[in-house]
């Protein structure tokens, strides 16, 4: 989960509509098993379970971690079932499977498959996701796999989401619900209460912290530019200053280019 941002996508969240934004349920399953988890009705595929199966691992080390993934998805799943019109549009296995593992990347277990050098979690995350469903040979095509991938790389983006597909626009809201903070009116109280009742959210800001902080110990290379960026400042020894590539590259090269091209005339309009 990114907390930047999340506050944003939940203004949008109810702007995913049929009115809107095409349905992408042309390779997904229809009339799909459900079951009952918190009281949500969620999709209850073999994928679906595999998927539970693989976060409870996290409970040992990051119990928090398994509660956050679960209640993203719960949290998404009780939206989406409460508008008809939505919920006839969203691939449910997608959302159901991109959402529980939209955070592998903070897996803290020694040697976790998901913990690259040089990329961001988000990406760690993405890419395990595929490689999971990969895994089941159950045919989903290069586009379905995409949207999935999108929406795990975008959470907590709100503002890069305008006109993507509905699915990888419901990972990224179902993870904005889980911040917390006021309740959405898209989801009844009842299923916040329930939802609660069985993953309760009091150590979320903690767990984050700890996570955040040690992906800045482990692999800078691969937060070095992120939001991450401000807990490696904060709390890692030699971790340095906020990285600023993009300011530094173009600043930095404005004197070369000067001197490179003397002749050409700018114009500031600011």
């Amino acid at each position: 989960m990114k907390f930047s941002g999340l506050v944003s996508c939940l203004a949008v969240a109810g702007t995913a509509t049929a009115a809107s934004v095409p349905s992408q349920k042309t390779d997904s399953k229809c009339n799909l098993p459900t079951t009952k988890i918190a009281n949500i009705e969620v999709v209850d595929t073999p994928l679906v379970r595999d998927a539970v199966k693989l976060i409870k691992q996290f409970i040992p080390l990051q119990p928090y971690l398994y509660n956050h993934l679960m209640r993203s998805w719960l949290f998404g799943a009780a939206a989406i079932n409460n508008n008809a019109t939505l919920k006839a549009m969203v691939d449910l296995e997608l959302h159901a499977v991109g959402t529980m593992l939209h955070d592998l990347g903070w897996d803290m277990r020694p040697n976790s498959p998901w913990h690259s050098e040089d990329l961001p979690f988000e990406v760690d995350s993405a890419l395990g996701a595929v490689a999971f469903v990969k895994e089941h040979n159950l045919g989903w095509s290069d586009n379905r796999l995409e949207r999935m991938h999108d929406g795990i790389t975008l959470q907590g983006m709100g503002s890069y989401l305008n006109g993507k597909n509905i699915d990888s626009n419901w990972i990224v809201q179902s993870v904005a619900f889980e911040f917390p903070g006021p309740r959405s009116p898209l989801i009844p109280n009842a299923d916040y209460d329930s939802i609660l009742a069985e993953f309760p959210n009091d150590t979320v800001f903690r767990g984050s912290n700890e996570t955040f902080t040690w992906l800045a110990l482990t692999k800078p290379a691969g937060t070095r530019g992120t939001f991450i960026d401000y807990f490696g400042t904060a709390y890692v020894p030699g971790y340095g200053p906020l990285s600023h590539v993009a300011f530094d590259l173009i600043t930095g090269g404005v004197e070369a280019e000067i001197a490179q091209y003397p002749n050409s005339t700018f114009v500031s309009h600011i």
